[in-house]
Order: C-alpha cells, then sequence, then structure tokens
C-alpha cells in the first residue's frame, strides 16, 4: 500500500536508533526508507536530495538544536509541512517543551511502541494535508478554468445574489450594450427586463429561488439601460460563487455563428498538444485524401519524412523534456518553409510529415531542399545551450499509380532511413525496386504466418523482472512475446511483427493468446507454491475491445486469481489518443482486482494532465529518460521531478533498461520503486531470478 511507504530523517550521532526505528516500522508494515543527518549541513543535504515526511530529532545534540531544525525546515516549502517528533533516549520527555520548540509530539525509546503510533499517527495527518492541499488546489485551478470558460462564453452569463448582479461575462455587457463590468455589479436583474414583464419576472425568480428545482427556462421580454427592448430566453440555475449561493441565469444569443464555433473546434482537435502543428490523424486523413485526388488524376504530389539529425546528442545535452523545446522552435520553422497548400504534422518524436501537393519527382528534391535549409539557419536556445542541427528528408512520390496510406508511409520511412545512413543533411527519394513486395503483399504473408502461428502455438512467452528497490521480494515478471520462424527456428522479435498486427487487425487475437498463456503460467506456479505478478502490454485495438473486460473477469473468477496479480500496460501516447477507452479501462480494471499501467510514460511538456482523466497504479518511465542518466543531469532532474510529483499522488515508479550500477544507484536515492534492463536480466523464457537479492 503507497500510504505505508514512509520516509524518516533521523537526526542523531548514532546509527543504532536509525537501525532499531527502522525494524519496528518494517514490523508494523511500513515500507521505511530512512536516512541519517549529524548536524545542520547534513540536513540540508538529506532533504535537498529526498523530502522526507518524517523527522525524528533525538535529545542531547550539540551540533544541532530542535528548535534549528524546525526553522531549518520552514525555510524550504518543499520541508516546511514535515513532521518533527522529539526523541528521548533514555528518559520520559518533556512534550510541552519539545512542541514549544516546534515538535508536534515527543515521545521516547524506552516506550518505542508508543513512538511507532505518533508516527503512524503523524504520517497518516501529513498524507491527509498533502490531500487538501492537493484538492484545494485543484479546486482554486478549477474555478479559474470555470472564469476563463465563461469570460470566452459566446453565451451572455449573469450570477444574480438576492437579486443583484455579483457578475457578469463580456457576452452578458454586450448583449445589454453595458461598457463595463463596473456599471453592471450591484445593479438588480428586474432592471434588465422590460417594464410590462417584471411582475411575470419576480414570481418566477421568486419561486425559483424558494424551491430551487434545477434547471429552468423563461421567455420574457428584456430591457437595454438605454430604453431599447428584445425577447431572450433566460435559463435559471443554481450555482455558488466564492462559496455563496447564487443563480446562474443564461441568456442564448441567437445571432450565435454554429458553423464558425464547431469549425473551431474541430480545428483544435486536429492540432498536435505540443507543437501546435497538425495532428497524425488529420495528416492520415488528408493523405488519403490526397491519394484519391492523384488517383482521379487531378495533380500528382509527394511524401515527405523529415527526421531531425543528432537528436539524440540534443536530448543527453539537455535533456529529454527539455528537448521538447527545440521540437517545438523546429515545428515553427518547418511550417514557415512550407507552401501554404502543404500539410506538415508531427509523427514521431524528433520527426516530421510534409504532404506536398502538386510536386513530382522532378522538383521535390529541389522542394526538400529547401525546407532543409529552415533547420540549417534554426539556431534555438534551451536551458543556456545553442542547439543548431540538420535534418535527413525521405521522400515517397504520389500519382495515379501510388499505393495506400500505410504502403506510403512504409516507402517514406525507406526513403528517410537510407538517407540517414548517408550522413546528415541528405535527400532520398524512394524508388520501387522491380519485384519488390509492397507492404500489403507483405502484411499478407505475415497475417499468413502469424493465423499459423496462434492455430500452431508458435508464439514464445519470455518474461523479465520488475524488481522492487525497497524490500518488498514478490516475483513481478514483465511478459514479452515473441514469433517463432517455422523456416529457420529463430526467435522474430516484438517490433518486427506486433505493428503490423494492428494494421492488419490481429492485435487482440494476439494480446488475447499472450493473456491466456500467462493466466496459464499463473496457476502452474501457484500449483508449485508460487505467488507471481504478471506485466501484460496490451494494444491499441485491445483497449477498444469490448469483449476484453467480459472475458478476463471470467478468467479472474473462474481461476480464483488474487488482486494486484494481473497489470495491463497501456503506451502513454495510445491511452492520449485514445482517452476515453483509457478511462474506461482503467475504471473497469479496478473492479475485478486488476491493475493499470502508463508505460513509456514522461516525456511530453505536461505528462501528468493526462492523470486527471485516467486512474493508473503504475508509472513506467519512458526509456529515454534512463539514456547516459549518470552524466545528464537534466535526465536525472526529470526523473526526480516525475518521481516526486508520481509518489504525491500514490502511483508506484518502474524505470526500464535500468543501463548499469551507477544508474541504480540515482535511481535509488530519488526514490524510484522498481526497476527493470538487461543489467538485471534480459527476458528469458524461465522465470528464475532471485529475488531476495536486491533486497540484500
Amino acid at each position: 500500500m503507497d500510504d505505508k511507504i514512509i520516509n524518516i530523517l533521523v537526526i542523531d550521532d548514532s546509527f543504532d536508533s536509525e537501525e532499531l526505528i527502522v525494524s519496528k516500522l518494517r514490523t508494523a508494515g511500513f515500507t521505511a526508507r530512512s536516512s541519517r543527518a549529524e548536524d545542520e549541513e547534513d540536513l540540508l543535504e538529506a532533504v535537498s536530495t529526498h523530502t522526507p515526511d518524517i523527522i525524528l530529532y533525538f535529545d542531547n545534540m550539540e551540533s544541532i538544536t530542535l528548535k534549528d531544525t524546525v526553522a531549518c525546515l520552514k525555510k524550504d516549502k518543499s520541508t516546511k509541512d514535515c513532521r518533527v517528533i522529539a526523541v528521548s533516549k533514555s528518559q520520559k520527555p518533556n512534550v510541552v517543551n519539545a512542541m514549544y520548540s516546534g515538535a508536534v509530539d515527543a515521545s521516547s525509546l524506552i516506550e518505542i511502541e508508543h513512538l511507532i503510533l505518533i508516527i503512524d499517527r503523524e504520517h497518516r495527518s501529513l498524507l491527509n494535508a498533502r490531500q487538501i492541499s492537493k484538492y484545494k488546489k485543484e479546486f482554486e485551478e478549477s474555478e479559474k478554468r470555470c472564469t476563463l470558460l465563461l469570460d470566452s462564453s459566446r453565451d451572455a452569463i449573469a450570477y444574480i445574489h438576492e437579486g443583484m448582479h455579483v457578475y457578469s461575462n463580456q457576452s452578458y455587457l454586450e448583449l445589454f450594450g453595458i461598457a463595463e463590468h463596473g456599471e453592471l455589479e450591484g445593479l438588480p436583474i428586474l432592471d434588465m427586463v422590460a417594464v410590462n414583464s417584471r411582475d411575470d419576472f419576480k414570481d418566477f425568480l421568486r419561486g425559483y429561488t424558494r424551491n430551487e428545482e434545477g434547471i429552468k427556462k423563461l421567455r420574457s421580454n428584456l430591457r437595454k439601460p438605454g430604453g431599447e427592448e428584445f425577447m431572450g430566453e433566460m435559463e435559471l440555475s443554481p450555482a455558488r460563487i466564492e462559496g455563496e449561493p447564487c443563480v446562474q441565469i443564461v441568456i442564448r444569443q441567437q445571432n450565435l455563428n454554429s458553423d464558425e464555433l464547431e469549425r473551431q473546434l474541430k480545428l483544435l482537435s486536429q492540432q498536435d498538444q505540443l507543437t501546435g502543428l497538425y495532428s497524425l490523424q488529420y495528416c492520415i486523413d488528408s493523405l488519403e485524401k490526397t491519394i484519391k485526388d492523384a488517383e482521379e488524376h487531378k495533380y500528382t504530389a509527394a511524401l515527405m519524412e523529415i527526421h531531425i539529425d543528432n537528436f539524440d546528442e540534443i536530448k543527453k545535452t539537455v535533456g529529454v523534456v527539455e528537448s521538447n523545446q527545440y521540437i517545438v522552435a523546429a515545428a515553427k520553422a518547418l511550417n514557415k518553409a512550407i507552401h501554404d497548400s502543404d500539410v506538415i504534422s508531427r509523427y514521431t518524436h524528433e520527426s516530421f510529415l510534409v504532404i506536398a501537393v502538386n510536386s513530382n519527382k522532378d522538383n521535390i528534391e529541389r522542394y526538400a531542399k529547401e525546407i532543409q535549409q529552415s533547420i540549417l539557419h534554426l539556431e534555438a536556445r534551451v536551458n543556456e545551450t545553442n542547439i543548431n542541427t540538420t535534418c535527413c528528408i525521405g521522400i515517397a512520390l504520389i500519382d495515379s499509380d501510388s499505393p495506400d496510406y500505410h504502403e506510403l508511409l512504409v516507402r517514406s520511412e525507406k526513403a528517410v532511413n537510407a538517407a540517414m545512413e548517408n550522413g546528415v543533411n541528405q535527400v532520398v527519394t524512394y524508388i520501387p525496386k522491380k519485384g519488390e513486395l509492397t507492404q500489403h503483399e507483405i502484411d499478407a504473408k505475415l497475417k499468413e504466418q502469424l493465423t499459423s502461428a496462434l492455430t500452431n502455438d508458435n508464439f514464445v512467452l519470455h518474461y523479465q523482472p520488475v524488481i522492487s528497490l525497497y524490500g518488498d521480494t514478490t516475483e513481478r515478471y514483465e511478459v514479452f512475446v515473441r514469433l517463432e520462424n517455422n523456416e529457420t527456428f529463430q526467435l522474430i522479435m516484438p517490433h518486427e511483427f506486433i505493428p503490423a498486427t494492428e494494421r492488419i487487425g490481429m492485435a487482440i487475437a494476439v494480446d488475447r493468446w499472450v493473456l491466456f498463456r500467462a493466466i496459464k503460467e499463473f496457476v502452474n506456479r501457484r500449483a508449485q507454491g508460487i505467488t507471481t505478478q504478471f506485466f501484460i502490454k496490451l494494444s491499441a485495438a485491445s483497449l477498444k475491445d469490448e469483449t476484453l473486460m467480459d472475458w478476463l473477469s471470467y478468467q479472474v473468477k473462474e481461476k480464483q486469481i488474487p488482486a494486484n496479480t494481473l497489470n495491463f500496460e497501456i503506451k502513454e501516447s495510445v491511452a492520449v489518443t485514445n482517452l476515453k477507452y483509457a478511462k474506461i479501462l482503467g475504471q473497469k480494471l479496478k473492479t475485478i482486482g486488476c491493475n493499470f499501467v502508463l508505460d513509456e510514460f514522461g516525456t511530453n511538456a505536461n505528462p501528468f494532465q493526462l492523470l486527471d482523466h485516467v486512474d493508473v497504479d503504475y508509472i513506467r518511465l519512458h526509456r529515454s529518460l534512463m539514456e547516459g542518466l549518470l552524466e545528464n543531469t537534466q535526465n536525472q532532474e526529470t526523473v526526480k521531478r516525475l518521481t516526486e510529483r508520481a509518489q504525491k499522488l500514490n502511483k508506484q515508479i518502474i524505470a526500464q533498461h535500468v543501463p548499469d550500477a551507477g544508474s541504480l544507484s540515482i535511481i535509488w536515492g530519488i526514490g524510484v520503486n522498481f526497476v527493470q534492463g538487461y543489467f538485471f536480466q534480459e527476458p528469458s523464457p524461465k522465470m528464475e531470478y532471485d529475488f531476495t537479492e536486491m533486497s540484500a
């Protein structure tokens, strides 16, 4: 349980007290993380590394007093709420003096059971305070968003308290021809109603205020301050403003340009959140239309994939998350460089797609080189570092004989890979080789192979340990699937066939096979007295599969699978593009005792915004955050920030692809819960990892 994880800082000149208390806390069911300080310098260093929950100050310290300890903590916002408990080693403490000095309570090692109860109480109090602070902040942010929405609404909206205006938005002022908000505050709502309609309105408002019957509508003759009258429909509903009850009045404007509003909303949904360019889905839709137009000989076109050169070096220099700032700058530069009739979207983290209409084999490479100049001359400044690089461009031509968009994307990717192999700042146009299979033909062949594999059990499961850094020896394994090649008897890795399963509609079938085999393996191990938890990947197709939960519920009940045994992983990018389905799946998994894992997390500009909508139990950090972790302080800061924020939200953190012992030590110091990677053990068909090794 996350509420049983407690961070202790012991201020004492001896290790014995720390070890005794940590041992007692573990016996009481806590996962205790401890550190020790002997003076103010140690204290400042300890809290800068990891924010403690409880600080135990032992008496008779010469180098730092209890008052100094409390004062030191109050200087930093991150530690000002830490609970300080005074502890005496040999006698009953003076509780009053300790509390006057700033401690929340006092106890002694003589009555250590009492001390443990105080720690438990204060830890729960701290967690509650953090939750209250979180909810208060969320409430304030929600109110701000509501105010912004009201201010930007095309509907005329006002809040009325005891018949007087206490708030009105700009549309309300414009409707009645009033210039300033100050002219309306304190003005009776009755003044906005025509004289011949006031009696009816007063009766209606009096009855509504008395009964508060939800939403009610009244069509009435309204009046502007200058005397001009007009007919309007008023919609009344109960509301609150600054905690006080009031009535919200909405007057619908009949002249609202709904077509324009719909256009704006549609445009918003078509944008990439980071760069402001078109979304990938919009680009694919446009690509399909372009292919169709080219088939009808309306024009020829080209698909260009633009890949930023040396982007791995940029990430190492400024950090994974900070590198997004360069991507935003590159997106703006590219958007200025393309023709007005072209479509540009973000494709992968460091690549873009451009649909160039009215282009052909004679002019497209010249156009591509012009686009390259926009990146070549771009100098972006990120974290006091100037970044200047180049880009490679791969081109797939679109004419009356072009294949579908899947094949065009494959062609542009082959072309950009060839360009990158040639060096930096290269352009390559894809020319199909004679006799070369199209992607459609390749997929058809793979579909036959996958169907055979499902029928004949030619898939193989491999397992990689997910290891606790804090003494939890429970067996946890992530499940990976491999495909046996019947001809060479070698294993085909998932990246070679999993993407194709989505294209050819077999992702759900493969996911279901993996699930069934993992559950079967759990049952076999349970029969041997071994308890194992599994982390299992789900595709975007399975996320939207309406039959998954019924099948899974039956399996959990029929096999009597305990809670927390099955943990289902969805990539962050998949959850973002399928938000509705991810939210529903997370809710339903809870009802049957299964956990939800957000995979490849943390490289977007505001990753935690997703957690406002999707309830997950685990967060697995994006693999790129582990690259060069020992030297890359930006990645270290990013991992620390993500971990601390996740812990406040009671989410467990998994670091994947941990490369070495040095990176492990950094991750442990930051407070990550679980680790995995080839450094510990590569995926294997056997589950033989010794989970007690790390706890030792």
